[in-house]
């Protein structure tokens, strides 16, 4: 008996200092993460890669990353700058928002953004749960207590079975004030790509893409790539990995996205507790894919925040890339 609660002690103490870990250690350290791709088309472009921000109210974990990436965004002469999406996390992020667009470098061949599911809405397990104790205790007798508490504890079971088999994820969503945020990338000239492409500047042998979230949005691939000359390059930005590997984006060559946050929690054997989309393999939730359809190049981004507040085995990060 000694034994077993001296094996039950340890246990919680390492879990506990996992926690904790995974809490307050893991989520300030921005990392940066290089690649070289090969692509004669675009030998020789400087790509900066940003995505997921989460921007929410100010804090210490927000301060510190922010204090790490106005120190290097310096070191940086990119030709151009790829948002993401997600720069927000709710709408108290839209200052932190602003802030980052002042520290940006300049980009000779222009800023360029998709939304995120984020920048649409707020997903909240606190609102979740809070929405849960009003309807039980809204409920007006005993028998309808019940029912409403059976009924809830269903949702819940049927948020936890999605987060198990890896389905996409929607909750207890609240509208983020998006407008605000389009207003803010027009202002510091960042191209907003809303199922749209355009040639870069002096460079029309180069064609840049984007396309809505697939969750908040309405994401229209066909019509994002309708324009684009056959004999080009493009490079596509899209939230939701997913989108990568439709038929409609088999004109991309190289594909930017974000959203998987790298799993946020990775586990030994198992990979990524749950990457967020349906395509990505749970061991493999984040970084580069060359398993797109006709030969394309895909970047997925970690992303520089977290939708809850743990990171464990997928620190945030931002992303440089070098054209050969």
């Amino acid at each position: 008996m000694k034994t077993m609660k001296t094996l039950f002690g340890l246990g919680a103490l390492m879990s506990g200092g996992l926690l904790a870990y995974a809490w307050g250690a893991e989520r300030p350290q921005l990392r940066l993460k290089s690649y070289r791709l090969a692509w004669p088309q675009g030998a020789g472009l400087k790509i900066l890669h940003l995505s997921d921000q989460h921007f929410g109210r100010e804090n210490w974990v927000q301060q510190l990353r922010f204090s790490q990436l106005e120190a290097m965004l310096p070191l940086f002469a990119p030709d151009i700058i790829l948002f993401t999406g997600d720069f927000l996390h709710d709408d108290a992020g839209l200052a932190a928002v602003e802030r980052m667009m002042q520290a940006l470098p300049p980009a000779r061949l222009g800023r360029y953004a998709v939304l995120g599911n984020h920048d649409y809405a707020v997903y909240s397990y606190g609102e979740l749960f809070r929405n849960m104790a009003r309807s039980v205790g809204q409920a007006a007798t005993p028998e309808r207590k019940l029912s409403a508490l059976i009924s809830e504890a269903g949702e819940l079971g049927s948020l936890a079975l999605d987060i198990y088999r890896n389905d996409r994820l929607r909750f207890a969503a609240a509208p983020n004030n998006t407008a605000e945020l389009v207003r803010l990338l027009s202002l510091y000239d960042v191209t907003l790509l809303d199922n749209r492409a355009v040639p870069l500047p002096g460079r029309p042998d180069i064609w840049i893409a984007g396309v809505d979230d697939l969750v908040e949005g309405e994401p229209d691939l066909a019509r994002a790539m309708a324009d684009i000359p056959e004999e080009v390059g493009v490079i596509l930005l899209t939230h939701n990995p997913d989108l990568a590997y439709e038929p409609a984006a088999q004109r991309a060559d190289l594909v930017f996205s974000g959203h998987t946050h790298g799993g946020q929690v990775v586990l030994p054997w198992l990979g990524a507790i749950h990457t967020q989309g349906t395509r990505l393999p749970r061991k493999h939730a984040a970084g580069y894919f060359n398993d797109l359809p006709d030969s394309g190049q895909m970047i997925v981004s970690r992303g520089m925040g977290e939708s809850t507040p743990f990171r464990l085995g997928a620190p945030p990060e931002m992303v440089w890339v070098e054209v050969v």
